[in-house]
Formats: C-alpha cells, sequence, structure tokens
C-alpha cells in the first residue's frame, strides 16, 4: 500500500509539474509577444514621426520638384538645399535599416518566442510605405546625383539594407532589382562605395 500511495504521489507531483511548466511557459510566451508588438509599434512609429517624418517630407518636396529644386539665375539648380536633402536621404535609409534590424530581431525569434503575428503586424504596417518609397528611390537618388548635387553618393550599404528590407516584407520586384543594378554598376566603376 505504502509503495502505490508513494508512486501516486510521484505522479501527480509530475503531473503538476508539468502543468505549472507548460504555464510558466505560456506566461513567457504572452511576455515574449507583448514585447514584439512593441518593437512593431516603434518601428513603425519611428519612420512616421518625428524626424523621419520631416526627412520623408523633405525626399517627397525633392523628388516632386515642389521644393529643393528651384534654378539659379544660369538656369542651374541652387545647391543650398542639397544638405538637407541628403540629410533627409540618409536619414530614412538609416531609418529603413533600423526596420530591417528590428524586424530580423522578430523573425529569428518566430520559432522559440512565437514572434511571427508580430511580424506579420509589422510587415502590414510598412507594406505601403516599403511599396511607396521602392517606386520613389530611382527617381529620388538619380534627382539628387545629378552632377552639381552629389554625383559620388556613398549610400550603397544602406541602400542595399533598403532593398533587403523590401524583399523580406514585400518580395523582389522591379525596382529594387533596378536599385540593385544601380549599385552593382556603380561598384563596378568605384563610384558609391564607402
Amino acid at each position: 500500500m505504502a509503495e502505490w500511495l508513494s508512486t501516486f504521489v510521484a505522479v501527480v507531483s509530475a503531473g503538476i509539474a508539468v502543468y505549472a511548466a507548460y504555464w510558466a511557459r505560456q506566461s513567457a510566451r504572452g511576455t515574449f509577444a507583448h514585447t514584439a508588438y512593441d518593437l512593431a509599434r516603434t518601428l513603425h512609429t519611428d519612420l512616421t514621426t518625428g524626424a523621419t517624418a520631416r526627412a520623408r517630407d523633405v525626399l517627397e518636396h525633392f523628388r516632386s520638384g515642389s521644393r529643393y529644386r528651384e534654378s539659379g539665375p544660369d538656369a542651374l539648380p541652387y545647391t543650398e538645399g542639397t544638405q538637407e536633402v541628403l540629410e533627409a536621404y540618409f536619414a530614412l535609409l538609416w531609418c529603413f535599416e533600423r526596420i530591417l534590424v528590428g524586424r530580423r530581431s522578430l523573425t529569428k525569434q518566430q520559432l522559440w518566442n512565437d514572434t511571427g503575428p508580430p511580424v506579420a503586424f509589422l510587415d502590414d504596417l510598412l507594406t505601403w510605405h516599403l511599396h511607396r518609397w521602392a517606386e520613389h528611390w530611382p527617381t529620388l537618388r538619380a534627382a539628387l546625383k545629378e552632377s552639381d548635387r552629389v554625383p559620388d553618393l556613398r549610400d550603397h550599404d544602406s541602400l542595399g539594407s533598403f532593398c533587403d528590407l523590401v524583399e523580406e516584407v514585400i518580395g523582389a520586384g522591379e525596382h529594387t532589382a533596378a536599385l540593385r543594378a544601380l549599385i552593382r554598376n556603380e561598384a563596378s566603376q568605384g563610384t558609391g562605395v564607402s
């Protein structure tokens, strides 16, 4: 009888331990998910507010020609605004790099911490931004590289990261292919390399 009781207590204790471990794991996964969603929201906020929002505004005005592309007395574009445009250009590229790093952090945790839903949430928030900027980036970059502005724009690493982010979120497309071709072409000519 004592042996039976001892076995029963051991089985119940093991069951309780397994149950406690299961709930501890579920609780930890909930904490990881909460943290992952916070990171996704923070990355999106970084793209849509503050200095990055101002950079996006500068670049959109420059791309569309509504500012920073006026003609001077000799019919040459003023270069005064070039520094502001260049700072905005890299501010936005570096924001996309931060998003890429944060997203990769989340994707590398998917198997263990179940961060798949927060990654999908982040991708949903980013998709239209990435479509739009991938479409406009070649035009923006070409205008910035005009000979009287920044002919040797050293952006290959950051631009490559932007292409990586676009391709990881929405897939490869003609715009990222064109940007990667520009990078390869310039690198072979020794321009744009840091």
